[in-house]
C-alpha cells in the first residue's frame, strides 16, 4: 500500500478535522469569523477491504449544461449504482468555499491522470448550497471535466450524512460501492491518485 503523503487514520471515520472550536459554525459565531462552513485539515482516512462495512448509494440530478434560450439548467438523473465495478471519487464542494476552489487544479489533474491511464475510475461532484445556475457557472469557469449533482435543498447531501461534514470532502468508493477512503478537507493530486491506486490494486 502506498504511503507518500497519505496519513492512515485508525479505525472509525471520526471527524477529527472538526475538533477545533474555531472551526465549528458555533465557534465562528463566537469569534466573529463566521465563514458559515466547517473546513477540514486534510486528514486522510483509509479502510482496509475487510473493514469496509458501509455501502454508499448516491442518487441525484447531475448538471448537463445550460438550457436552451437561457432557460433553466439542464439536469439528468445520476446514480452511483451505474458506477459499480469502477472506483468512484465523490467530491463535495461549494463555490463559496475557498479550499474547494483551491483544490480544483488537483482534482482536474487526478481526473486527467486516470482518463489517460484507462483505469476504471469515475468522478462525480456533489454541490452544497449553490443554485443549479451558480454551480453550472462555477463548472464552466473552471472547465470541470466531470459532472456534479445539484444540492436539491440538501437532499443529495443527506445521503452522505456523517461522512462529508467539512468542506471540501472527498470520498473514494471501491468497486462494490463501499467507502474505502476519505479526505476531510482540501485534497492534492498526489494524495488522491495514491488513494485511488491503492483501491485499484486491492
Amino acid at each position: 500500500m502506498r504511503r507518500g503523503s497519505i496519513l492512515l487514520a485508525a479505525a472509525a471515520l471520526l471527524l477529527s478535522a472538526c475538533s477545533d472550536d474555531g472551526n465549528t459554525v458555533s465557534g465562528q459565531a463566537r469569534d466573529g469569523s463566521q465563514k458559515g462552513y466547517v473546513s477540514g485539515d486534510g486528514t486522510v482516512e483509509q479502510l482496509a477491504p475487510e473493514d469496509r462495512t458501509r455501502v454508499i448509494e448516491l442518487n441525484g440530478q447531475a448538471i448537463v449544461g445550460a438550457g436552451s434560450a437561457g432557460g433553466e439548467v439542464e439536469l439528468e438523473p445520476w446514480s452511483s449504482q451505474a458506477a459499480l465495478g469502477d472506483v468512484l471519487v465523490i467530491n463535495v464542494w461549494g463555490s463559496w468555499c475557498g479550499p474547494c476552489v483551491e483544490e480544483v487544479p488537483d482534482l482536474k489533474a487526478a481526473h486527467a491522470h486516470f482518463q489517460e491511464s484507462g483505469d476504471p475510475v469515475q468522478f462525480i461532484g456533489v454541490n452544497d448550497r449553490d443554485s443549479a445556475s451558480a454551480a453550472l457557472a462555477f463548472e464552466q469557469r473552471h472547465d470541470m471535466p466531470y459532472q456534479s449533482l445539484v444540492d436539491d435543498g440538501g437532499k443529495t447531501l443527506l445521503q452522505l450524512q456523517g461522512m462529508a461534514n467539512p468542506r471540501p470532502t472527498t470520498l473514494v468508493l471501491d468497486q462494490e460501492g463501499r467507502l474505502a477512503a476519505r479526505v476531510a478537507g482540501q485534497v492534492d493530486d498526489a494524495t488522491l491518485q495514491g488513494l485511488v491506486e491503492d483501491v485499484l490494486e486491492q
